[in-house]
């Protein structure tokens, strides 16, 4: 088996890319099973990090840093409409 890993930046405000941070960074580090992600904040972007031992933890931890950040923009746009 080999493994997997990918870099994915985000570029947004400021406040919004400390937002995705701070949910993410409770799990940040750890090393599960299979599977783990480093965070690193810039002024302009957040690097995440990810590390796999195989595809379906790959896709297991790549989900769940998408679902985290789909709830902190779906709260993000419901606050900007109030």
């Amino acid at each position: 088996m080999g493994d997997f890993s990918a870099e994915l930046i985000v570029k947004e405000k400021k406040e919004v890319l400390q937002a995705y941070h701070d949910a993410l960074e409770p799990e940040a580090g750890e090393q599960m099973a299979r599977a783990s992600y480093k965070l690193d904040l810039q002024k302009d972007k957040l690097v995440i990090t990810i590390t796999a031992t195989d595809a379906t933890a790959f896709r297991a931890i790549t989900n769940t840093i998408v679902g985290l950040m789909a709830v902190v923009e779906s709260s993000i746009k419901t606050a900007q409409k109030t």
